[in-house]
């Protein structure tokens, strides 16, 4: 095998196709895949080795490359230039009737790879799909040799490497439909490092900060993505990649007076003013939600000299600790916040830049430790009127 000769030759299927020179499939198969074979090194005189037409069960394939003579080792079928759309289904008909393990699907510009053994559907199990149009000659040259090599296919390195990149788009689809789930999360219960870098990014740019429940509840109002166009975007052996299609999660106006809106937390509750604080059977009024969850810490510790250092452990966050017994340590990344921590019994700080979510988690947690049902022994209540 010649690599200037093929790339002289890949030069010249190029000048070709942009000036719409081959003109239906007889063309495509006489004047660019059977040149391309030989110059990869395929014997395309032997019939042996390249069968023309090889009938699989009632119908044929175009050709058939043999190494080992017994069974074909890679599949070709050729369509006219456009028409590939459904030769995959085809081309897998005869695959799975032969038990070949590659197959190459083409109309001449575009050349599809497939492992047929592999799962999910035709296009899951493409490995490879080459554009000789939006391809240098020398990726066109590398990627064809590649999985079509003789002398590659007969060691059968070729593939083997099939194989690994399969593999490795299973793994990449797996990771990209991971990421709708873990975007889904984090827009549902958002981490306090997430809302306060969006609280901080706000303030830099227009000098007043939002409140951590107006962030929430714009988290809420973003749309989840759907798995299919996060997929559609990722690298599946594409020419050239545009970057993922930015979804937006509704009309401006929409997220404006849902943000003007009180926050909605644990059904009809609204952790605003009118609280109220269920303490073992007894309610009484807070001014608001972090004075009401105050009063909760309290009144469990004055209960259990252990319970804060318990809660201490139990309520910690990703960054920050919203129990602790200093500023500093309740804002260990970030000691510029240390003023947000209060102080609620000496040598206790309790952290109070925090969500609507994560009071509630917080007073969750305080249940946890002192062994009561949150919602019912201990709860944060808000009067509907309020």
């Amino acid at each position: 095998m010649s690599i200037d000769e093929l790339k002289r030759l890949i030069e010249s299927v190029k000048r070709n196709l942009a000036q719409g020179r081959y003109q239906n499939e007889s063309t495509i198969r006489e004047a660019v895949v059977l040149p391309i074979l030989d110059r990869l090194g395929w014997d395309i005189i032997d019939p042996a080795v390249v069968r023309r037409e090889h009938p699989i069960g009632s119908r044929k394939v175009d050709y058939c490359l043999f190494v080992h003579q017994s069974t074909p080792d890679v599949l070709v079928e050729v369509k006219a230039v456009g028409s590939i759309a459904g030769g995959d289904r085809q081309l897998f008909e005869y695959a799975f009737h032969e038990g070949v393990p590659m197959a190459l699907l083409t109309d001449g510009r575009e050349w599809s790879f497939y492992l047929p053994a592999g799962q999910g559907s035709y296009d899951d199990r493409r490995i490879y799909k080459l554009d000789l149009l939006e391809r240098t000659t020398e990726e066109c040259c590398s990627a064809l040799t590649r999985y079509l090599a003789f002398e590659r296919v007969k060691r059968k390195d070729a593939l083997k490497d099939a194989r690994a990149d399969y593999e490795t788009a299973v793994r990449g689809r797996t990771a990209v439909d991971t990421l709708v789930a873990a975007w889904s999360k984090l827009v549902e219960e958002p981490d306090g490092l997430m809302i306060d870098l969006l609280l901080e990014k706000t303030q830099a740019l227009c000098g007043y900060a939002p409140t951590r429940e107006q962030v929430e509840t714009f988290l809420a109002t973003l749309t989840p993505l759907a798995s299919d166009a996060v997929r559609s975007a990722t690298v599946r052996a594409r020419p050239r990649q545009e970057s993922p299609p930015v979804i937006l999660p509704s009309t401006v106006g929409e997220i404006s007076s849902r943000l003007h809106q009180p926050t909605a937390v644990e059904g009809r509750s609204r952790l605003g003013r009118g609280v109220q604080v269920v303490l073992e059977g007894q309610s009484r009024d807070a001014k608001d939600a972090i004075t009401g969850l105050i009063q909760i810490i309290k009144h469990l510790a004055s209960k259990d000299p252990t319970f804060l250092e318990r809660l201490e452990v139990g309520a910690r966050g990703r960054s920050r600790n919203h129990v602790a017994r200093s500023r500093a340590a309740v804002y260990p990344q970030r000691p510029d916040l240390a003023d947000k921590a209060i102080e609620i019994l000496p040598g206790w700080f309790v952290d109070t830049n925090i969500s609507n979510r994560e009071k509630l988690q917080i007073v969750a947690q305080a249940c946890e430790v002192a062994g009561l049902r949150p919602g019912r022994d201990i709860a944060l209540l808000v009067d509907s009127s309020g």
